[in-house]
């Protein structure tokens, strides 16, 4: 006990907080271990004592994810093709354009590493076959913005080193490997295919079902997932920590009334009880592959079980001695989003349940919820950047339908040969899914900007006071602080300023420019940048709605993601380059057109374009004067339509700031255009290791030769500078960059 409640506690924070550092370097923190153990042994201080288990935590994090680190697949500006013998490991996801599953492959050196693998001629992958591939292998480098998914830290998590492409008719089949390991892939795939019958009459229904009982997420359609989303119940349409915790807590309460009906009197009947908890949790977790955040509920069921004695551990003695567990056997999960929502949660419902264990029993329930609802409010927002208002309500309701009808009904229906039995299952499944639709269409969700770390801190602080039975007398402060939070908008542009944002959107380009008191977007992105990280971070920023949105021409990796940019951020004029390719209303963007917001000028500068031309010659230009300082955006428009400016516009087109054209393709950037422009900083959104090759050598070498200052969102993340009276300065979107992250890429680790 005085283990778990003084020392467990630093070590864990030790683990965690060693995922911060700027450096992965041990021996500083070797050197503090052993002086501070010196100074407990010789002089007893308790600062000590816990200064030794917080450098114990950090040594042993630093060397377990350097262990994970140096099998990460190495950085390089191409993808690169590599010959392997690969085992399908998981079900695979697939969608209209592509197959994408995860597999154990092992390298020409013997080395083995999981990699993410997509196939975009979806073939047939079974889970547990064998091949011999050649592909194209690149390192696991994503976006770089203010917030949104971190693809980087999401690989580390689970293990996964590098990401690649299957070349096409480059396959061939291999003896299938045996194990337990196949046997349990096999088993998985035949419980997945047991609700064929009923798919036809309920698609949605059966979807569910895979993803509850087996962990066949990508059963469900992207639209499914967009209607979670706003009703809060990602958690509950997948095989996650509750639904091992309450499937457990079920098979237990089972085993306990039946042991009550024996004709024989059973001793000790917690020890069945608490066996037949863990097998269950344990049976779950294969049915789910033994994904990482089911061996976290699996281990935390197993450690509840043999220690929650009364009296012997106190609710967070056991909490503390479970994370520690859990980190001990991997502590990267800490990278993990899923880990802190559920263990933070948890927290916090043991913090409210403080005082209120004599209280009726529906109180405790409506205590219990209203805890979990306001810690999801800071919780949530700061992980995904939303608020889903009437969470709180549906979660109400659908925790209980999930966890003690659908969970359990699909899993008897896996068990009992009965077709009755899953079209119940599959029927009430897709009643449920019509009724969240329904549901969806009017869900409210609110989107906080981004607030300061500090303000974070406090509205924790503030949710941890409002839950204590007292609330020492600070609940109007703590409510005040909250409402900050939620109000909080971000300082905007003085007049006659300008605030340039280039997000890192992969293979794309989306620029904001934001005035003082208006939005202006140039392009989107993908519609899966758009939805993963453009729309994210343009919240977070404090945009709210759009003045203009304008899309250079119709190419996917610039206007994909106009629908849900449309949709969500409402722009009040869209200007775009190809007017005929899109069927709501749209402007045209045509030369000489100009405007000015709050002191800065906007204009167009495109030039008529021949019927035969391609679609990169319609592409938008769009000029930016704030203050003495130009911007320059071309979409991808191509050398002839440089030249063409030139003739037309000469000097006029000059401008400290040039987006080069075509994402840095050798087919854009014209050397009398570049002159002509005479940009200080040029700067290309591509994706990392692209196949393109873009930004071209020859590009690079003509800014080189220009002294032009080269600037790329595949190394170094999202850019943001401000046009003023003041020197140009440019500062990444997200400031820090902890030692386990590669991006912002340095050229030194470049191979």
């Amino acid at each position: 006990m005085r283990f778990a409640g003084a020392w467990l506690p630093w070590w864990v924070v030790g683990v965690c907080g060693s995922y911060l550092l700027p450096s992965p370097v041990i021996l500083p923190w070797l050197y503090a271990f052993v002086t501070l153990l010196v100074l407990t042994v010789w002089i007893g201080w308790q600062w000590c004592r816990f200064g030794c288990a917080i450098c114990a935590g950090v040594i042993f994090a630093l060397w377990r994810t350097d262990i994970v680190l140096q099998q990460q697949w190495s950085l390089t500006d191409k993808a690169q093709l590599q010959d392997v013998v690969i085992q399908v490991a998981d079900i695979p996801q697939q969608d209209q354009q592509r197959s994408r599953f995860v597999a154990q492959v092992t390298l020409p050196n013997g080395q083995q590493q999981l990699w993410l693998l997509t196939d975009y001629t979806k073939q047939s992958w079974p889970p547990g076959s064998r091949w011999q591939i050649r592909a194209k292998v690149r390192a696991i480098i994503g976006e770089n913005n203010k917030v949104g998914f971190n693809r980087e830290a999401w690989a580390l998590a689970n293990h996964i080193g590098a990401m690649g492409t299957i070349v096409k008719g480059q396959r061939k089949a291999l003896p299938a490997s045996t194990g337990w390991q196949q046997w349990l892939v096999q088993w998985r795939v035949w419980c997945s295919a047991r609700w064929q019958a009923q798919i036809q009459a309920y698609p949605q229904g059966v979807a569910l079902l895979k993803a509850l009982a087996v962990g066949e997420q990508s059963a469900l359609p992207a639209a499914a997932w967009q209607i979670f989303r706003p009703l809060g119940l990602n958690h509950l349409v997948s095989i996650s920590g509750l639904h091992v915790g309450m499937l457990a807590m079920l098979a237990a309460w089972l085993c306990g009334k039946c042991l009550l009906y024996l004709p024989i009197r059973v001793y000790q009947p917690w020890i069945y009880t608490r066996c037949t908890a863990v097998l269950a949790a344990i049976i779950y977790s294969a049915l789910a592959g033994f994904a990482v955040p089911t061996q976290r509920s699996m281990l935390m069921i197993i450690i509840l079980a043999l220690t929650w004695r009364r009296g012997y551990l106190r609710a967070f003695q056991l909490w503390w001695l479970t994370i520690a567990i859990v980190l001990l056997f991997d502590p990267l999960a800490v990278l993990s989003v899923g880990f802190w929502l559920s263990f933070l949660l948890v927290a916090v419902l043991m913090w409210a349940g403080e005082g209120y264990g004599h209280t009726a029993k529906w109180r405790q329930l409506v205590l219990a919820q209203w805890a979990a609802g306001l810690a999801s409010v800071v919780l949530v927002a700061f992980c995904f950047g939303s608020v889903p208002i009437i969470s709180p309500l549906v979660n109400a309701l659908a925790i209980p339908w999930f966890t003690l009808i659908l969970v359990p009904l699909a899993l008897l229906s896996l068990i009992i040969p009965l077709d009755i039995l899953r079209t119940v299952a599959a029927y009430l499944s897709e009643q449920t899914m019509r009724l969240l639709y329904t549901i969806a269409d009017y869900a409210p969700e609110y989107y906080p900007a981004h607030a300061p770390l500090a303000l974070w801190v406090l509205a924790i602080i503030a949710v941890l006071l409002l839950l204590l039975p007292r609330g020492w007398y600070l609940r109007p402060l703590c409510l005040l602080i909250m409402l900050l939070l939620l109000c909080y908008q971000p300082p905007r542009p003085a007049q006659g300023e300008t605030v340039v944002r280039i997000w890192d959107i992969g293979q794309g380009l989306a620029v904001s420019i934001s005035t003082a008191k208006h939005e202006l977007l140039f392009d989107t992105g993908t519609a899966y940048a758009a939805q993963s990280a453009l729309l994210p971070n343009l919240r977070a920023a404090g945009i709210r709605q759009l003045d203009t949105l304008v899309l250079s021409h119709n190419d996917s990796d610039h206007d994909g993601g106009t629908l849900l940019i449309k949709q969500h951020l409402q722009p009040r004029s869209i200007i775009v380059g190809q007017p005929q390719a899109y069927s709501f209303p749209v402007q045209a963007c045509k030369g000489g057109t100009n405007w000015q917001w709050d002191g800065v000028w906007f204009e167009f500068l495109n030039l008529p374009v021949e019927a035969k031309s391609g679609k990169n010659e319609h592409s938008c230009v769009l000029r930016v004067v704030s203050s003495d300082k130009a911007i320059l955006i071309t979409g991808d428009l191509g050398k002839k339509g440089e030249r063409a400016l030139v003739t037309a516009y000469g000097d006029n087109l000059f401008s400290q700031i040039l987006i080069l054209g075509h994402h840095g393709s050798r087919n854009s950037s014209d050397i009398n255009f570049i002159r002509t422009v005479a940009p200080q900083y040029a700067v290309v959104s591509a994706g990392f290791a692209n196949p393109y090759g873009h930004p071209h050598v020859e590009v690079q070498q003509l800014l080189v030769q220009g002294g032009i200052t080269l600037l790329r969102t595949d190394r170094m993340g999202g850019l943001q500078t401000r046009l003023s009276a003041s020197p140009l300065h440019w500062n990444p979107l997200h400031n820090y960059r902890p030692y386990w992250q590669r991006k912002p890429v340095s050229e030194k680790i470049l191979q």
